[in-house]
């Protein structure tokens, strides 16, 4: 429970109400890229080893299948972004060699936060944030 005159959270990591939003079951990864933790070190930015969190697109798997089914390119739906913070060490070795693109995945507790759009520095859309998934195939 946040106070209303509290200053310090960040508005990206607070969970907006997921009851307002159609979240699917299961989600097809498109891509999966690994976010590592960068330093100051002398006024430049050194990556670490350290990984803060996996980016993935997804798209939701019912709805390929579907599309799929009626032979039509699923290269039109669009895609979903999809970060992943916990277990980190397991999605890693599985992002690392591939092992989760084109996987069907299922969402472990996921939530539904404001995503930040980098190049126009500001607010844009939402994204799904997960601690863990199931790898169904």
């Amino acid at each position: 429970m946040l106070n209303l005159t509290d200053t310090t959270f960040k508005i990206g990591e607070l969970n907006l109400d997921k009851a307002q939003f159609n979240l699917p079951k299961k989600v097809v990864i498109l891509n999966a890229r690994i976010v590592y933790k960068y330093y100051e070190v002398n006024g430049e930015k050194v990556k670490s080893d350290e990984i803060t969190k996996i980016v993935c697109n997804v798209q939701d798997a019912d709805k390929v299948k579907v599309l799929k089914e009626m032979n039509i390119a699923i290269e039109d739906l669009k895609a979903v972004t999809l970060e992943i913070y916990d277990n980190l060490d397991k999605m890693t070795k599985l992002a690392e060699n591939d092992g989760l693109l084109d996987k069907t995945v299922e969402l472990i507790n996921p939530q539904v936060r404001l995503l930040w759009n980098m190049s126009r520095s500001s607010w844009s859309g939402v994204k799904l944030v997960t601690d863990d998934l199931k790898v169904l195939g």
